[in-house]
């Protein structure tokens, strides 16, 4: 058995929470891979069925009673995720506190996230993928991002592809954009994720085809061709290529009209802290944060917290009040004390009105739980504003 990476466990919440959203599922890169070679009702009852297979595998065993830990941890999801019902039934249902409600959630999550992995995911997570992991790592540490020219950078991918492009047939065109565009990135894993996609495109077109290459004025490359949109979607699901995207911090787009991809970089996220043991807390920050440039990081206790903070260049901490163990002012007055946390923004967001408390203390900022969205992100918007004097 091997363990998921991080943002596979983020992404199993968001399917989970989208199970019932066919749009929403369509961009979940999990669910892509759950519906296979599946399309339109079929995608998505492969997506549920998969799901579902997975949860109901935690209560298989029922020679336990409900109260047993697998079994709890399959009521909580059945309960909120395929039934949709509220968290107080679950509370009923296992004679459960909200606190502990909220930490057997989370072990749910970890635990279903592991299964999906392992039963869907872990075969391509093998040595060539750690090794790919490994020389991407050194790659990134050995070349800093720089600028240069994104058209070059094609040409030269497209001369190390030619031989393809001849065996098979496949007339290339490259258009020059009016002026120069710049990327700013890792060149070494760029050129070699363009490679690796006009590899994967050239033997998947048809013989004879024609691909159309275009850098736009954004800097997002398009690849374009006649043809079946189903031949575009391999490079979508594929390990190698989403390794490279991930190091790169890109994505890749399907687009139906004309049938293509499109390679798009991401702007540099800034990472944001969440000290809170309330997984509803962070799915509401996620919503409000969606499609913006910000990346959650989540602790639920005060050596986490900190050990996050230390070794994570954070633009801020959101915190709650209301945690175990060591309570949310202790933990704010830990960051503020100590020397590689003191300049770290905190805000604390808390269902308790305790704004002139929590100022006095050293928070950055209030707000009541649930904040408003504008102003969660006006207070993120004055954290990236540089110091004054």
């Amino acid at each position: 058995m091997t363990s998921y990476p991080p943002e596979f466990e983020e992404h199993v919440r968001q399917l989970l929470s989208d199970l019932y959203d066919y749009l929403k599922l369509v961009e979940n890169p999990v669910a892509r891979r759950l519906a296979g070679d599946q399309s339109g009702k079929a995608r998505l009852q492969a997506i549920r069925q998969a799901v579902m297979a997975a949860i109901d595998e935690l209560g298989s065993d029922s020679s336990r009673g409900p109260g047993a830990r697998q079994n709890r941890l399959h009521t909580i999801l059945r309960l909120r995720y395929i039934d949709e019902r509220g968290t107080s039934e679950a509370l009923v249902r296992l004679a459960l506190s909200e606190r502990q409600y909220y930490r057997e959630h989370q072990r749910a999550l970890q635990t279903i996230s592991q299964l999906i992995w392992d039963r869907h995911f872990a075969a391509q997570a093998d040595s060539a993928a750690h090794s790919l992991a490994q020389e991407l790592s050194y790659l990134s540490q050995e070349s800093l991002p720089a600028s240069f020219d994104a058209f070059a950078e094609v040409e030269a991918a497209l001369r190390a592809t030619r031989v393809i492009a001849e065996q098979r047939g496949i007339r290339v065109r490259l258009i020059k954009p009016d002026s120069p565009i710049e990327l700013n990135t890792a060149q070494p894993v760029l050129r070699q994720l363009i490679i690796y996609l006009l590899n994967s495109l050239m033997t998947g077109l048809q013989p004879g085809a024609d691909l159309a290459i275009s850098i736009e004025p954004a800097g997002a490359i398009a690849f374009s061709s006649s043809g079946e949109l189903a031949a575009w979607q391999a490079p979508l699901n594929d390990a190698t290529a989403l390794a490279l995207l991930r190091s790169l911090h890109a994505r890749l787009e399907l687009v139906k009209r004309p049938p293509g991809l499109r390679l798009r970089f991401e702007e540099a996220k800034r990472k944001i802290l969440v000290v809170d043991d309330n997984p509803d807390s962070l799915s509401l920050f996620k919503r409000y944060l969606a499609n913006l440039p910000y990346q959650l990081l989540s602790a639920q206790a005060e050596s986490e917290a900190l050990r996050i903070a230390q070794e994570t260049a954070l633009l801020g901490v959101i915190l709650d009040v209301m945690l175990p163990g060591k309570d949310g002012w202790q933990i704010l007055q830990r960051f503020k004390s100590h020397p590689d946390t003191a300049d770290i923004p905190v805000l604390i967001c808390s269902v308790l009105d305790m704004r002139e408390l929590a100022l006095s203390l050293g928070a950055d900022g209030y707000l009541k739980k649930p904040p408003p969205r504008e102003e969660l992100l006006a207070m993120l918007r004055a954290w990236q504003q540089p110091t004054v004097g």
